[in-house]
């Protein structure tokens, strides 16, 4: 043999050897050498079971690594195992080329305090003082990235906010950058229930992505802190899915494209000193196309079912009027907002009006639409305790409706049901423009309403308790270009309010006894109709204003002119109570007289509680200047037809209580030797009607 070849198989064998010395020593040299100098490596106390590294076959494998917080005591994260096997070939041309990435068994304990991490010291300790933005000509290639049986528990401090994840395992088959497709997929078990199991697809090139999310049975108690910023409650729970489609491009991240589907099920939320406020068995959102760049928000179906809201209201406030931040709160972001404006430059301040108007002719209008709205079994229970004498519950229950295509861009129809109270029933058909909230129309029907559910709100308003009745209700609501057009009907059968409740002191002085009486004719039927009409872009408009004005007008309209409410009610002779001249010396009489007296009995006899009061007038003259004996003959004669009236109307079966006559001479015309009677109407509840004009003037001052 050659002396050369000996020298160059002697070289080549001690490279070798080498090379396998240094493979067996290095992974324990490296182990100890890490170990010590891991805090100034990587500003972590870092320890480890086994270190192997493998020059021939270019792999590492770390066995039983464990990290400490920055304290040296807290553990911050471990793992059995981490094996990179690295092709040491193409380094030579600037490429890296992993074979594979496993990673088995990892515990990582992630704590946030504001914006700080359990790890933004790291991060800062790798910080470079200069970023380095010349684009890189290295091409990094990893492929069969693993990792195996993790789990990652996520505490936010400041929220008190706790995510365990666990059985996490991480599959991407390749990851590229610089060029090339890159596809990853997870799963994972959430400690407190539920599962995730994510998909994804990224193009290195034009920075395209496709994710792919389904969420099973999560537990919402880790996002309850995150929920309190917006709303405030006591207590929240339920479950929530999602199976969603996401592509789009991460270098404009809004112009995306979103569909799938979410529910939220088993849904439970007390507020404030009120339970099961909200309840539903499950809320399903089917997700046709979401892009918010584009501002289209277009979902197939929302279905509701067994949703129910306990809608309650005492002294200190509704159960949803806490369930929202104070107006205090916003008011502070209002004015931390205005602070942050002030720091703007002049010269964008001076073109403030410009921009906001360029802006506003070219806002893109919401393009959204609700192909279908679905409520199965829904309810809701609403209960009033601030009333003076007896709190109001009343149920609405096997809520329906009946919703399809609403649209932003085209007018809109949907139409509810309910049932309403014990045997009430609620109809409702809607149409217009939900971008449009000044052109609406509305139709709404009660149905067999018992009138005695509203007997409270009538002790409570107006002292007067309602025992009995049938309501039936129609209304058409027309908003257009602001301008309300509201007309409502009121149909109510057998309506009887009781006398007034004296103990009670009304919110509003109203004769609602003489009222319902006064309206109710001689089949029991009591009719009213009730219009509403304004702008409802003034800032003095008020709808419960207007509303109780009308009601008060109504009323007030009755009781000012009960004869003629009851002749319509009873559809009687319009000349029924109208004054009557009779002669003094009639021994009876005539055929008209007899007809005006049978109408004022047939009035009487509808209405049995009513009671009808005689005024005479007599020639003032004769009466006045006439002497002692002229006046006690001419008061006899009256008294004798007091007898035959008394007489005819007990034919009827009107009594001598209900037709009185008072001996008060009224200041009317009579012709000589006749006497003019004058007929006044009394019904129930005819005492609040004196001192009306008072109570309205304070209405008036309590509504302004």
């Amino acid at each position: 043999m050659k002396k050369w070849l000996k020298v160059l198989l002697i070289i080549l064998g001690s490279l070798i050897l080498l090379l396998a010395i240094l493979t067996v020593c290095i992974g324990p040299i490296a182990k100890v050498v890490l170990e010590k100098h891991s805090k100034e490596l990587c500003h972590r106390v870092v320890t480890m079971d086994k270190l192997n590294v493998n020059l021939f076959t270019g792999s590492v494998g770390i066995y039983g690594l464990r990290a400490l917080e920055e304290d040296d005591v807290t553990p911050f994260m471990s793992f059995n195992s981490l094996k990179v096997n690295i092709d040491v070939f193409p380094l030579l041309v600037k490429k890296v080329k992993l074979r594979y990435i496993k990673l088995d068994g990892p515990v990582i304990n992630v704590t946030q305090e504001g914006y700080v991490f359990n790890f933004s010291d790291i991060i800062e300790f790798y910080r470079p003082e200069h970023r380095d933005t010349t684009p890189s000509k290295w091409l990094v290639d990893l492929r069969r990235i693993s990792l195996t049986r993790g789990n990652i528990c996520y505490s936010d401090l400041l929220m008190n906010s706790n995510l365990c994840m666990k059985d996490i395992n991480v599959d991407i088959p390749r990851l590229c950058f610089g060029r090339g497709n890159s596809d990853a997929a997870m799963q994972l078990l959430f400690e407190d229930g539920g599962k995730l199991d994510v998909k994804m697809g990224y193009g290195m090139d034009k920075s395209d992505f496709t994710l792919y999310v389904k969420m099973e049975d999560f537990n919402l108690d880790p996002v309850e802190p995150y929920l309190r910023q917006w709303l405030s409650f006591t207590d929240v729970n339920g479950r929530f899915s999602a199976d969603l489609s996401v592509s789009g491009n991460l270098k404009h991240i809004l112009d995306l494209d979103a569909k799938g589907n979410l529910c939220l099920h088993d849904f439970d939320m007390d507020v404030d000193r009120f339970k099961h406020v909200v309840t539903m068995d499950r809320l399903n959102v089917e997700v046709e196309d979401v892009n918010l760049e584009e501002k289209i928000f277009h979902i197939d179906r929302i279905e509701f079912d067994a949703l129910k809201v306990n809608f309650e209201i005492d002294e200190n406030g509704s159960s949803f009027s806490s369930l929202f931040p104070s107006d205090s709160t916003k008011q502070a972001n209002v004015e931390q907002d205005k602070k942050s404006k002030k720091k703007r430059s002049k010269k964008k301040a001076e073109k403030t009006e410009e921009l906001v108007e360029i802006e506003t002719n070219n806002i893109m209008p919401a393009d959204i639409r609700l192909n279908h709205l679905v409520l199965n079994d829904c309810e809701v229970n609403f209960t009033d305790r601030t009333l003076k004498k007896e709190a109001l519950s009343l149920p609405i229950s096997d809520i329906t409706v009946d919703a399809h295509n609403l649209s932003s861009k085209t007018m809109s129809k949907a139409s509810l049901y309910a049932h309403f109270g014990k045997t009430g029933e609620f109809h409702c058909k809607w149409q217009g423009y939900l971008s449009s909230k000044g052109n609406q129309e509305i139709e709404l029907e009660i149905k067999d309403l018992q009138m005695q559910e509203l007997s409270p709100y009538s002790l409570h308003y107006f002292a007067y308790p309602i025992s009995k009745g049938v309501l039936v209700y129609k209304g058409t609501t027309t908003l257009k270009n602001q301008m309300l057009d509201s007309k409502n009907h009121f149909d109510m059968y057998n309506l009887v309010v009781e006398k007034k409740n004296k103990d009670v002191v009304p919110e509003y002085k109203l004769p609602l006894q003489a009222a319902a009486y006064v309206l109710t004719d001689m089949s029991g039927c009591a009719k009213m109709d009730l219009p509403v009409k304004g702008n409802i872009s003034n800032p003095k408009f008020s709808l419960r204003k207007i509303i109780v004005k009308a009601f008060f007008n109504t009323i007030l309209r009755v009781a000012a002119s009960p004869v003629d409410m009851i002749i319509q009610a009873c559809r009687a002779n319009a000349d029924a109570f109208k004054d009557l001249a009779v002669g003094l010396d009639q021994n009876s009489f005539t055929s008209k007289q007899y007809d005006q007296f049978n109408a004022i009995c047939e009035v009487m006899k509808d209405k049995p509680e009513l009671t009808v009061t005689v005024s005479p007038s007599f020639n003032m003259a004769n009466y006045s200047e006439g002497d002692a004996k002229t006046k006690e003959k001419t008061m006899r004669e009256y008294e004798h037809i007091q007898e035959l009236m008394h007489a005819h109307f007990a034919q009827y079966g009107i009594t001598q209580e209900r037709l009185q006559f008072t001996q008060k001479v009224g200041k009317k015309f009579a012709a000589k030797g006749k006497v003019l009677l004058s007929f006044d109407v009394r019904t129930p509840g005819m005492d609040d009607v004196e001192g009306m004009e008072a109570a309205e003037e304070a209405f008036e001052k309590e509504t302004e």
